[in-house]
């Protein structure tokens, strides 16, 4: 095997240095003053509702009960808001944490699987600076803390698979790590958890392991470490049937929990449904969309993937007590927990794009591997050529959009990041050649990062509705409710400190005990004024812009667009 260190490549302590560097770039959205999409600011209204009301067993939203997702991460959202009390910063700290998680047992993983320290660390060099991963650690939903419950539970069962014997300490943590992914996604998440380790008992032919006693404790015990989700599931749910939930009486929630939400979800038959794309560009979806999500490495993965084919292929004839015939084996293992799990993405009826960060760390170690065996041709090698390229426009994209739809500051601390990072590109460049393969596109994705960051927090927070009321009421509020008719605004929910109540009828608005604050539209204050007798003083406040975060996006870059997206929000005080 090629070895890594040589006078063209980076050294251990740089690869770390990198890697400190990356989570440093990283932990600056742990600031964010908003959070990055609708589903954040609505699973953080779910917590929220825990940690203010002491009920840890159902699962609410606006007084309803709520059946989508598993408790798990609900639980240690409304936690860390016990300590840190209910803001974004509270929300985003456990998944990125989690995700931090993920990143060392890819390491762990990485290094065990191939011997070698440098394979480990450039794994979690090429994880920490996976576009999606950056965005997803504080854009949290449910897969920044699957990442770092599959990944701990995949190491110990690989070092469970390889004793003979039953690894007591092996065979907990790798049930502990199990159940907590299953009660974060569900029961689908097992593929992904043992695909590895069943492709090489597939591949060496030990069927019995499927009903041995060894892996059937171990997949009871991580059944048995479930029970905290279905106890609650059959508190909330199965205890009463007269519940209505998504239209229906007579909901199981522990039926749910092993079928509906997975198999609905699957077939795309639940009561939460994706829009159906275009049947051919349906299983290639994963396809196209890893190749963004993976950036700036997403070009070495099918290369990477390749060369471990043929390295299986033509190895087929070596000795059993070879190395090459452990490298071989290896390779059954990464490829065998990563293929299977993308292919199940691509069948599946539901497709979104945060799916995809289940398969980063495998994608990594793959490239890791390939990238650690090339490493003194790496820098003459078309493939990064190509890459170079990329990096650089994205760069450069970087600062332009920057330029046109970002004020004069922001534009500066853009242009500030780039010259220190130029700076220490061309420093490291003199003496290692490799940077220019490796560490130019992880800077370059460093950049990308704090522009999308500096967009939510800098231009997007003008238009959200829930910060920009919050703020307001900061200093000007009395200790008196919210009212949201018909604004449903989920950041305003989250941030308020006051009562907050989500109207949707002028009768209910009109039995509303004064005083209140009453946040509405401009257009429908304008029907209720006329229609809607309050028999009340009022007084207008303030009124806020406010586009719905989906539409933000498309609005930067057309005026038509962003004036249709646009509505007035009135904020007016009701005595």
């Amino acid at each position: 095997m090629m070895r890594f260190l040589s006078e063209k490549s980076l050294t251990n302590k740089q690869i770390r240095f990198f890697i400190f560097i990356s989570v440093l770039v990283n932990a600056i959205g742990l600031f964010s003053i908003v959070n990055g999409s609708n589903d954040s600011n609505f699973y953080a209204v779910v917590a929220k509702h825990i940690e203010e009301s002491g009920n840890w067993v159902n699962l609410t939203f606006n007084n309803q009960d709520w059946l989508d997702k598993p408790h798990l991460p609900f639980w240690i959202i409304a936690l860390s808001y016990k300590i840190f009390g209910v803001s974004t910063f509270a929300y985003i700290l456990p998944g990125f944490l989690f995700n931090l998680l993920g990143a060392f047992y890819t390491f762990l993983l990485a290094k065990h699987i191939f011997g070698s320290k440098e394979v480990g660390l450039l794994s979690a060099l090429f994880y920490i600076t996976a576009l999606h991963l950056m965005l997803s650690s504080i854009d949290v939903r449910q897969e920044a803390y699957l990442l770092g419950e599959i990944m701990p539970a995949i190491f110990y069962w690989y070092l469970y698979n390889e004793s003979e014997l039953i690894n007591k300490r092996y065979l907990v943590l790798g049930a502990v790590f199990t159940a907590c992914a299953i009660m974060t996604k569900g029961i689908f998440i097992l593929l992904t958890v043992f695909s590895g380790v069943i492709s090489l008992w597939i591949f060496t032919r030990n069927w019995h392991n499927f009903f041995s006693k060894k892996w059937l404790l171990a997949l009871g015990l991580s059944l048995i470490f479930i029970l905290p989700e279905l106890v609650t599931l059959y508190i909330q749910f199965d205890m009463h049937p007269e519940k209505t939930v998504f239209g229906h009486n007579g909901v199981s929630g522990i039926a749910w929990f092993f079928w509906g939400s997975q198999f609905g979800r699957f077939f795309n038959m639940g009561p939460i449904t994706a829009n159906q794309s275009d049947v051919f560009l349906h299983y290639f979806y994963f396809i196209h969309t890893f190749l963004w999500a993976f950036l700036p490495w997403s070009l070495i993965v099918p290369v990477a993937s390749w060369n471990m084919l043929k390295s299986i292929r033509t190895s087929k004839d070596i000795p059993e007590n070879s190395q090459n015939k452990q490298i071989r084996l290896n390779y059954i293992y990464i490829l065998g927990s990563f293929v299977p799990t993308f292919i199940l993405f691509s069948l599946t009826k539901f497709q979104l794009d945060h799916y995809t960060n289940i398969l980063i760390p495998f994608a990594a170690i793959l490239c890791a591997d390939w990238v650690f065996n090339k490493a003194t041709r790496l820098t003459h090698h078309p493939l990064f050529s190509i890459q170079t390229g990329i990096s650089f426009i994205l760069c450069a994209l970087v600062l332009v959009i920057s330029t046109i739809i970002l004020n004069g500051k922001f534009f500066i601390i853009m242009m500030s990041a780039s010259a220190i990072t130029t700076i220490l590109y061309l420093i490291l460049i003199n003496n290692y050649p490799l940077t220019k393969a490796l560490v130019f596109p992880a800077i370059a994705i460093w950049l990308v990062f704090v522009f999308a960051v500096g967009v939510n927090n800098v231009l997007y927070s003008k238009y959200d509705v829930g910060y920009q009321v919050t703020r307001y009421l900061e200093d000007n509020s009395l200790q008196i409710p919210i009212v949201d008719y018909n604004v449903n605004s989920l950041s305003l929910e989250l941030l308020t400190k006051y009562p907050y109540k989500r109207i949707s009828t002028k009768d209910e608005l009109i039995a509303q005990k004064k005083p209140y604050y009453l946040v509405v539209s401009f257009a429908d204050w304008a029907l209720l004024s006329n229609r809607v007798n309050l028999d009340s003083n009022m007084m207008l406040l303030n009124y806020f812009s406010y586009i719905p975060q989906q539409k933000f996006i498309p609005s930067l870059f057309s005026t038509q667009k962003k004036l249709a997206a646009t509505s007035s929000i009135l904020l007016i005080l009701i005595n």
